[in-house]
């Protein structure tokens, strides 16, 4: 850090103290005098949070000055002292109540820890203060006891309206700042907001007998929602000025004094409780949705590693087809009289089998890559017939027979063909163990297609037992799963692939037996209207 920085920051600091020390309202309470608007402390309670035990020799002489610059008479040494030492031995405590670091706002315990050490901090300095009051003009016991819960509720306000926002406000969010129309529109409405309610509120009807308090809760519950917790923190210290402001300018009734600072109290801690629980559920939703990502990335490797037996064999066949088509064409160029035609025939088809263990590698590798969804222009029936392949050998296997009808009059799709793929891999192959397991007589899987509006609907049935009742209704949901080494995450990542598609997955036992399973997808035509 430059000087300057560590010059300035210590001199912003004592400006806002003397400032808000300046600008503290005073009422004869119970005839005793306290200052029910007084921000001072709560700001040492804030920097010392921010900076650390550094900053407590700053909290110390702060009010010291304050005292030294203070023209009333009230401002004898041992007061000045003995407010010195509450709000040191306050900022202390609290600091240590939240173990020697700020606490986290964004989560629920951090507010809750915040709260619990504002509570206590609040209480230490308006006992000292009460204390210094109780000696100088000995009041009665009852009268010394109200004037120390008000000061305790004071500064309580104080902290958790001010202090929010000195923790929230960092160099990283001034750095990342952006002028964003929309944003800074809202943001506006909801300052304006603020204001108009504020003015209502601590300005036009406070000291009547009903005034509008409760309309406040609606733009801070707006500011949360769309703001989250650093909004919030911002206009709880935005709001503490009016009061403040008000007060100097028109004066509140001290029978109005009380009520205002358990009001302003229960909004910040229901607005701070909010934002938390906005935050957590911000940040519950973004690991939600990196562990979706990561389950499907996962089931794409584990259906990529069971795949591998298909793959050797899908490979074998048309790298054996070119060798034979080539071997076929050398000899046709031995012969005596070579025939080209046939020879450049035959060598095209050999070109085509190698063209097509491309495809078939290039496939696999996009099957296991993570990434969003690249639409592209398809027919269903080749994308059928992709997945089919990649599970023939596994159905061979299982001697289990899989046909297809009714896919190649369909018209395009728009659709990402490999997780397409995927999902009807996965349907398929969990086909093929279910009729494995129950070992039904002459196992079949059919495929077929039919259009429907504007998708189209592709069915997967198999004459096996069919879905148990009991598993129907949760046959979607995250880890459910009727396999012994199943994880449960194929159905429902599949549910989620197809949805991304603005398609559907559901299932249904058939009239006679077995399951059937029916995809929805959007047609090309569809796709390109609606983009």
């Amino acid at each position: 850090m430059s000087p300057l920085p560590r010059i300035a920051v210590p001199l912003i600091y004592l400006a806002l103290y003397q400032l808000a020390d300046f600008a503290s309202v005073g009422h004869d309470s119970s005839g005793l005098f306290t200052t029910p608007w007084n921000a001072a402390p709560a700001l040492s309670i804030a920097f010392i949070l921010r900076y650390g035990w550094n900053w407590l020799p700053y909290v110390l002489v702060s009010p010291l000055l304050a005292g030294l610059v203070e023209p009333s008479p009230q401002a004898a040494l041992w007061p000045v002292l003995m407010r010195a030492i509450a709000e040191s031995l306050g900022s202390v405590l609290c600091l240590l109540l939240l173990r020697g670091r700020s606490p986290d706002l964004l989560l629920l315990r951090g507010v809750l820890r915040l709260l619990a050490a504002a509570g206590c901090a609040a209480a230490l300095i308006a006992g000292t203060r009460s204390l210094e009051i109780l000696l100088a003009a000995s009041p009665s016991f009852w009268q010394g006891l109200a004037v120390g819960g008000e000061f305790w509720l004071a500064h309580l306000v104080a902290i958790l309206s001010i202090v929010p926002a000195f923790l929230v406000l960092n160099r990283a969010m001034l750095r990342h700042w952006r002028l964003d129309l929309t944003a800074t529109g809202e943001a506006l409405l909801q300052a304006g907001a603020l204001l108009l309610i504020g003015w209502e509120v601590f300005g036009r009807f406070v000291n009547a007998e009903i005034h509008f308090f409760y309309l406040l809760f609606l733009p801070f519950a707006w500011i949360a929602a769309r703001h989250g917790q650093k909004g919030v923190a911002l206009a709880l210290g935005a709001l503490y000025l009016a009061p403040v402001a008000t007060d100097i300018l028109f004066g509140h009734k001290d029978a109005m004094i009380v009520e205002l600072q358990i009001r302003l109290g229960v909004l910040a801690v229901t607005s701070l409780l909010f934002g938390a629980l906005v935050a957590e559920r911000r940040q519950a939703a973004i690991r939600m949705q990196e562990r979706q990502t990561e389950l499907a990335h996962f089931q794409r490797l584990n259906v990529g590693w069971e795949m591998a037996s298909a793959l050797a064999h899908e490979l074998n066949q048309p790298l054996t087809a070119a060798m034979n088509l080539t071997q076929a064409a050398l000899r046709l160029l031995k012969a005596p009289n070579p025939d080209l035609e046939r020879t450049i025939e035959v060598m095209g088809k050999s070109v085509d089998r190698i063209e097509r263990v491309g495809q078939i590698i290039h496939g696999l590798r996009d099957f296991m890559r993570k990434g969003e969804l690249t639409l592209s222009k398809g027919l269903p029936a080749g994308i059928v017939e992709d997945a089919l392949r990649l599970v023939s050998a596994e159905a061979s296997a299982a001697g289990v027979t899989m046909a297809a009808s009714g896919l190649s009059q369909l018209p395009p799709i728009m659709a990402d063909r490999t997780q397409v793929v995927q999902v009807l891999v996965n349907l398929l192959r969990n086909a093929i163990q279910a009729l494995d397991s129950a070992k039904t007589a002459n196992p079949l899987i059919s495929v077929s297609g039919k259009t429907a509006g504007d998708m189209i609907e592709i069915a997967v049935a198999d004459n096996g037992p069919g879905l148990a009742p009991e598993v129907m209704d949760r046959l979607f949901e995250p880890f459910v799963t009727t396999k012994a080494s199943g994880m449960g995450l194929g159905l429902s990542i599949s549910k989620s692939i197809l949805e991304a598609h603005e398609g559907r997955l559901w299932a249904e036992n058939a009239p006679d037996s077995g399951a059937i399973f029916r995809l929805t997808l959007p047609l090309a035509g569809r796709s390109a209207d609606n983009a």
